[in-house]
């Protein structure tokens, strides 16, 4: 969890590390990417798969501009972009503040869903969707999670 929170607090000077890299280099030569720069870049944990609906969805809301910016910029897209398929997808989101929950489904009390974005808030979260209890869980994306929906 640690190397996964000093990434994130790279993810931003890798990024303007490239540009002042690529704005300097020779235009025949290849481009540098963020992740050229990366030092602490979690380990690949192949037991972490997110589904293919969650990434189709995502994309699709990206794509669309349905998404706040801090989520995408937070996002796994790279394990996104492994797991996205051509299949069709109806995407469904619960959009809150510092809250993204894709595809959720309510059952029991709870809001399950296949993939969600949590932007340092906690406890009860509006959403268009309903009121959920966010733990506190910091900058996070959370794979097959579930939250109390508060009545």
């Amino acid at each position: 969890m640690h190397r996964e929170e000093l990434h994130l607090a790279e993810l931003g000077i890798a990024t303007l590390t490239s540009c002042f890299v690529n704005s300097n280099r020779d235009p025949k030569s290849e481009a540098a990417k963020p992740s050229d720069f990366f030092y602490f870049t979690p380990a690949d944990d192949d037991g972490e798969r997110i589904s293919s609906t969650a990434a189709n969805a995502f994309f699709a809301l990206a794509d669309a501009g349905k998404l706040p910016g801090w989520c995408v910029a937070i996002a796994p897209v790279d394990k996104l972009s492994k797991s996205r398929n051509s299949d069709p997808c109806t995407p469904l989101v619960w959009i809150g503040e510092g809250v993204v929950l894709l595809q959720p489904v309510v059952d029991n009390g709870l809001v399950r869903f296949q993939l969600g974005f949590v932007d340092g808030v906690s406890g009860a979260i509006v959403t268009d969707g309903g009121v959920v209890k966010v733990p506190a869980l910091g900058e996070a994306w959370v794979l097959d999670g579930e939250f109390a929906v508060i009545s």
